[in-house]
């Protein structure tokens, strides 16, 4: 993964992750806001991914069921945000619409991508 500040104003950053290809998306997401100390933030991505898997959150069992996309699929949107967990680590927490190559979406919690 690459990355670079493209902005810096008043203690708020933007800056841009650029993964490399069969990366992980979430892991390597986490993985930068805990080497980097990201207590908190919001983040949008844009992109592809080989193969994804989003879940569908079930409040009965409280867990998340997975979709697996298996197939190449377009980054529609991923929207999302990184917050400090009950452990004092930053946690990323990302929601995800990608398009197949029929024209439909997939979408939900981003658990792999």
């Amino acid at each position: 993964m690459r990355s670079k500040v493209l902005a810096e104003a008043d203690g708020q950053r933007t800056i841009l992750l650029v993964l490399e290809s069969g990366e992980d998306a979430v892991k390597a997401i986490q993985t930068f806001a805990r080497d980097h100390k990201i207590s908190g933030a919001s983040l949008f991505a844009l992109g592809a991914f080989g193969e994804a898997t989003v879940g569908w959150f079930d409040f009965k069992t409280r867990q998340y069921l997975p979709i697996e996309v298996p197939a190449q699929c377009e980054v529609i949107s991923v929207l999302g945000d990184i917050a400090t967990d009950e452990v004092g680590q930053p946690s990323v927490h990302l929601h995800a619409v990608l398009g197949l190559s029929d024209g439909t979406t997939r979408g939900g919690h981003l658990l792999r991508g």
